[in-house]
């Protein structure tokens, strides 16, 4: 994620980043809004889920990776939506690779990561902010959404369908977008497309028509090819009711999206935590380095100026290498500390061991 003198600011102790959090004038962010955190021990220029690290996992499919850990873990299969979501989040915690990003609502869980030790502790850290509404501020911003819910459910099973099939969805509804002008299309069941009849006059072969004032035509191939999709997703999905809005699934994979974790561990609850799930890329023909670039332009519409006691919109603190040590103590005196972040007894031996009992 980009990072400028003027996106950001420096602090040099957990006072000077208490003053920026606890003392900030946010009336630049609406109301309502939701403040979220992450931390990072040294810059990357994209902020991704570490899935995107992987080629093979991102151009091709990440099925057969995601059924093996689910044996391997005693559940070879998933009774509903919401189970597969938190085996994702399971995996995320065990450094497994997903398409979530750690986010918080607890700043200091964050500011811990920024200082966390690193193979090159000569790196600054980095607290990002987020907010729970795109940076578009349209009416229907709201980017949070809970585990249960059905974009969630999308979201998580195309994790268990191959790419190809997903790239071949996200280039046919671009291409109907793209050649019609109506505004309605998320309000359109996939069992209306098929109801309408196939117009087979010379002059237009096998074609679909919508029977109004705005009617656009889609082709066979192209009705295939969403059938396919929907077909698939509604398999992997395993949500109560059919899944029959294909246009409207379309333009939540276009997000990213805030998701806020039910049932979650004690440590999630801890660290009051969240993920980021970033939009849907369409991988066909494209670099590593350019998915990886269009996944962070995504994140980056959830990035929230808060507002310094100066007046200076930031939306990036940044934690200079030499003070890291000294923050990580005084996080310690907190409460905030090894043991509290990492719960297992490695990491409880670790912080005890640094304390010099």
């Amino acid at each position: 994620m980009f990072v400028s003198e003027d996106n950001s600011i420096t602090c040099d102790s957990l006072e000077s980043f208490l003053r920026v959090i606890l003392n900030s004038n946010n009336d630049g962010v609406r109301q309502e809004t939701h403040l979220y955190f992450r931390g990072e021990n040294k810059y990357n220029q994209y902020i991704v889920p570490n899935l995107y690290l992987d080629e093979g996992l991102t151009k091709k499919s990440s099925e057969y990776y995601y059924r093996v850990l689910l044996s391997q873990i005693g559940s070879a299969d998933y009774s509903k939506n919401s189970d597969l979501f938190r085996h994702m989040v399971d995996f995320q915690h065990h450094g497994a690779k997903t398409r979530l990003i750690d986010i918080s609502a607890n700043p200091l869980i964050a500011l811990y990561f920024a200082v966390e030790d690193s193979n090159n502790p000569s790196d600054y850290g980095y607290v990002y902010a987020f907010s729970s509404y795109h940076k578009d501020d349209r009416p229907d911003s709201n980017a949070e959404q809970f585990d249960v819910e059905y974009t969630v459910a999308v979201k998580t099973a195309l994790s268990l369908i191959p790419q190809d099939k997903i790239n071949e969805f996200l280039t046919t509804c671009n291409s109907i977008y793209a050649r019609t002008s109506r505004n309605d299309w998320n309000q359109l069941r996939f069992k209306d497309i098929g109801l309408l009849p196939l117009h087979n006059d010379e002059n237009n072969q096998n074609q679909l028509s919508f029977k109004d004032l705005t009617s656009i035509q889609i082709n066979s191939d192209e009705y295939i090819k969403i059938q396919t999709f929907m077909d698939l997703l509604n398999q992997r999905a395993k949500t109560s009711v059919d899944l029959v809005y294909p246009f409207s699934i379309y333009e939540d994979l276009q997000l990213s999206h805030i998701i806020i974790p039910s049932n979650c561990s004690d440590r999630i609850k801890l660290h009051q935590g969240a993920f980021i799930m970033p939009k849907y890329v369409n991988t066909d023909g494209k670099s590593m380095e350019s998915i990886r670039k269009e996944i962070d332009r995504s994140v980056s519409t959830l990035s929230v100026n808060i507002y310094t006691p100066e007046g200076k919109p930031v939306s990036v603190i940044r934690i200079p290498k030499d003070k890291k040590a000294q923050i990580r103590k005084d996080l310690a005196n907190i409460g905030i500390s090894e043991s509290f972040v990492y719960s297992d007894i490695e990491h409880r031996s670790n912080a005890l061991l640094d304390s010099n009992f």
